[in-house]
Order: structure tokens, then sequence, then C-alpha cells
């Protein structure tokens, strides 16, 4: 029994590793291009393979979103969309809530559409078609294959609109919840300087601390300001370095293996999809919680809390 067994697993490897060798479906030639391809234009608008599967991922929202509210019952059936979308909602909101707290009801329409539109972007990526089927095309004496759709966080254009949609949040929910004032104090802290010159314009003699400490105060304002504009390419590079590396990775193995050896790559790269998706939503609610708090003592809490989530997010990449 266990020879009968023995021999029929060396023959399913046998034939899969022939699979391999004989299959007329193996990839023939590899091309790795960080540009998205033009699919058409209109007028002068060109349309990217990343920009339609763009549309498509928005589309996929909104008509799960459409089905999921329809007939909405108290008590949904174990299987049912309804209660498969409220579980993931309720589970993400959760986590907001550890981490910022009551303000993850106002940070939650943010975050999770870019939760959510990035794990759609990224697992459309690893459907089969997506980068495979295309059209050929001349070019400059060459034949090129253009895929006609492509993971849109592949796209560096993409990765970098999500940044800045990402970080335009943190400075639009620092001026609701602390005001012009408050918050640009965050840039410009100017209060130290003010009081020396005060002093200086009544015939006082302030001492040097104050003004040394009203230019370090200046220094990190503008250190501050710096570091959100930092926060773009740190976030759009993460995403889009994974994502196209995992794109890739996927096409070097379907080229030397076919079979067998990417199917656990092809699932990996569904957690890590998954995993990226789940990063950049973790810290922006944690740049949000840092950027609305109301004094030193809660930012620096939120500091930390920045700190420890990407430390626990970032083991998984």
């Amino acid at each position: 029994m266990f020879r009968g067994k023995k021999g029929l697993i060396l023959l399913l490897v046998g034939a899969l590793i022939l699979a391999d060798i004989l299959t007329p479906f193996r990839v023939r030639q590899i091309v790795v291009r960080l540009a998205p391809e033009v699919v058409f234009q209109i007028g002068g608008f060109k349309i990217t393979n990343t920009l339609l599967t763009s549309w498509l991922a928005m589309a996929i929202l909104v008509v799960l979103a459409v089905f999921a509210r329809r007939k909405l019952v108290d008590v949904p059936r174990a299987l049912s969309l309804q209660n498969i979308v409220e579980a993931v909602v309720e589970a993400l909101y959760a986590f907001m809530q550890r981490i910022v707290g009551a303000h993850a009801r106002a940070f939650f329409p943010v975050v999770g559409t870019l939760f959510f539109f990035i794990l759609t972007s990224n697992w459309l990526g690893l459907l089969p078609g997506f980068g495979s089927v295309g059209l050929w095309e001349e070019q400059d004496g060459q034949r090129i294959f253009m895929p006609l759709l492509k993971s849109p966080t592949a796209d560096l254009n993409t990765t970098i609109a999500l940044a800045c949609c990402a970080v335009i949040s943190l400075q639009v929910y620092g001026v609701h919840f602390r005001g012009l004032a408050g918050y640009t104090s965050r840039f410009l802290a100017v209060g130290r300087l003010a009081q020396f010159l005060r002093l200086v314009a009544r015939g006082e003699k302030p001492s040097l601390s104050l003004l040394f400490r009203g230019f370090l105060d200046l220094f990190i304002g503008l250190m501050e300001l710096f570091e959100d504009l930092t926060k773009v390419l740190s976030f759009s590079f993460r995403l889009f370095g994974n994502v196209f590396g995992a794109e890739v990775l996927l096409a070097v193995i379907a080229f030397l293996v076919p079979y067998v050896i990417s199917i656990p790559f092809m699932a990996l790269e569904i957690f890590g999809g998954f995993i990226q998706a789940f990063i950049f939503a973790v810290l922006t609610t944690a740049f949000l919680g840092a950027v609305t708090s109301h004094s030193a003592g809660v930012e620096a809490e939120d500091a930390n809390l920045i700190s420890s989530a990407a430390d626990q997010t970032t083991t998984f990449v």
C-alpha cells in the first residue's frame, strides 16, 4: 500500500516536471517596464492600462457596496454578503479605535477608502489575464507586448496620488480638530521668539536661553513641514516597490517554472497584497491621530503609537 502511494506521488511529481518542461504555455519573454502602457487616447488624455484597472477597482467596490446594502437585516446569515462586508468593516474600525480612540469615526471614511481601494487593486493584479492579455505593437522596429490591464499600485503615478490624498487628509483633519491657528503653530512655532521680542521692546533683558529655544522651536516646525513632504515619498515608494517587485517575481517564476512552484508564490502575494494595504491604512491612521492631538502629552503618546504600529506592520513585509 505504501509503495503504491509512493509510486503515485513520484508519478505526479514527474508529470508536473515534464509539464514544466514541455508546456506550450510557458512565458517566452519577460519585459519589465516601470511606466504604464497607453491603451488608447481620448483627445489629448491618455488612458493607461493601470488607469483602466483603477476604474475597474472602483466599479467593483461600488457594485459590492450597492449589493451589500440591499435588503439589510438585523441578523444576516453567516455567509451572506452583508455579513461578510460588516465583519471586514467592523474589524478595520475596531483596529483604528485601538490607535486613535473616538477619532476613528471621523477618520474611517478616508482610511477605509484607501484600504479597500489598495487591497482591491493589489488583488486584481494577481488575477489571470492581468499583465498577460494584451496586444503586440511595433515600436522603433521592435515588436512589443502591451498588456490591457495592470495593477494600479504597480504604477508610481497611482501610489503618489494615493500618498498625496493621505497627506492632504492629515492637513485637513489637523485644521478641523485644532483650528487654523493651532495647527499652523505646528510648523511656525514662534511663541518663544515673540515673547523674546516683547521683552526686548519693553526694555527688559530676556535670557539668551529663551532666544535659543525660540529658534529651536522654529527649526523643529520647519522639520515638521519637511517630514510631511517626505511622507508622500515614503507612502508612495513603499507601496509601489512592494507591488511592482511582486509582479516581477511572479513573472520570473512563471518563466522558470510555470506550474507547482508558482502556486505558493501566488498565495504569498495574496497575503502580501493585504499586508501592503493594511500598512498604508495603519500608518495613515496613526499619523492622523498625531496631527489632530490637542496637547503635547497626547502628541507624544500618538507618536509612540506611530512608531509601534510601523514596527508591528513592517515586520510582515
